[in-house]
């Protein structure tokens, strides 16, 4: 199995090097390395140069014209990568050394698309920061939809089969949960796609450290992975509402995919996952409804209805007894109102509300 490592670039010099040999020091090696670079003006570009002349593998610079911004850029890396299947690879991270190994291992199975692990996050010097090492909560089994949607990885430990690449070299993609003016980045995009049609495997065993310097693109968050989701300030109706939009948005993208010819091969699973994100959007306006109710009997005859038709069990953002709870807690703790507010926010019972925002 090849596996080539799409490295997109943009004034890394600083830290580059260390990134690079730990590519070198691999037990398994990439079968190349596919760099893109966004206009640094500082020497990423001459410490990778150095370095390919000496490597164990192929390393194919390339120096886009314009500035393509983080996520374009990589999804232009790996539109260049030759590979079976091809590894997203920050900057200024570290792979430990059996990384690429235990993909190999996870990838051979029938019919994953997608393999993701756990990482270490640490500071600039590579010291671990405490009680930031990255898990998962992939739901375990074979076949698509095994994390919840609008959820994501972080694209510092995706790595797919190129097989996908039509699919996400395909436009327009769904927007971006924090900002929907623009396309979602390429871990959003990657994870949504790879999960909608075939199997994600994950790797228990810390395989990666990210570093954490002060001048990431993104930085890392108090959850460490980017699929789970964090307890907000901001919940309640109007977060539910936003959600079911977005959710509305992701499955107009996947019937899309699915009726373009990029999508024929998967055509069937597409839909599935299109209509997957219509319940997503029917349950999150359930959830709206129920905040928004201004009174007691209201409030009951819609958490009823939640309870009733088995909402909180088939519950697409998984965790059904949080979602009972903070339900139940909102309805019998404020029964006159606080309408369109969530008392339990910051609780521990408040974990299905918003994706996190990664460096990736």
């Amino acid at each position: 199995m090849r596996i080539s490592v799409a490295m997109a670039t943009y004034n890394g010099a600083l830290y580059i090097r260390q990134q690079l040999d730990s590519l070198a020091d691999q037990t398994v090696l990439p079968h190349e390395l596919v760099v893109t670079d966004d206009g640094s003006t500082d020497d990423t570009l001459a410490v990778v140069e150095a370095f390919a002349k000496h490597a164990p593998f192929p390393v194919r610079i390339h120096r886009n014209p314009e500035r393509l911004n983080h996520a374009e850029n990589f999804l232009r890396a790996a539109s260049l990568c030759r590979g079976d299947w091809i590894a997203y690879c920050d900057q200024d991270d570290v792979w430990l050394k059996h990384k690429i190994e235990e993909v190999v291992h996870l990838a051979s199975r029938p019919g994953v698309s997608m393999v993701v692990h756990a990482f270490q996050t640490v500071d600039a010097d590579l010291h671990a920061i405490r009680g930031s090492a990255g898990q998962s909560r992939v739901k375990r089994g074979s076949g698509p939809n095994r994390f919840p949607p609008l959820g994501y990885f972080p694209g510092l430990c995706i790595t797919f089969d190129a097989a996908l690449l039509p699919l996400l070299l395909s436009k327009p993609r769904f927007p971006d949960a924090h900002n929907l003016r623009y396309p979602a980045g390429h871990d959003k995009w990657t994870s949504s796609v790879a999960d909608a049609v075939g199997t994600v495997r994950y790797a228990r065993k810390t395989l990666l450290l990210y570093r954490q310097h002060g001048a990431n693109t993104c930085g890392a968050s108090d959850d460490s992975m980017g699929h789970q989701w964090r307890q907000s300030s901001a919940t309640g109706a109007s977060s539910y509402r936003a959600g079911a939009a977005l959710a509305a948005q992701y499955s107009e993208t996947f019937e899309r995919l699915a009726a373009s010819e990029a999508g024929a091969r998967w055509q069937e699973r597409l839909y599935k996952a299109a209509n997957r994100y219509q319940r997503t959007r029917r349950y999150l306006l359930a959830r709206a409804a129920l905040y928004e109710a201004g009174n007691l009997p209201a409030r009951l005859a819609l958490f009823a209805k939640l309870s009733l038709t088995g909402s909180y069990r088939f519950n697409p953002l998984r965790q059904p007894l949080h979602a009972f709870a903070k339900d139940l807690y909102f309805v019998v703790s404020h029964p006159f109102g606080r309408r369109n507010d969530d008392p339990t926010a910051g609780s521990s019972i408040d974990r299905d509300t918003a994706p996190l925002e990664h460096k990736s």
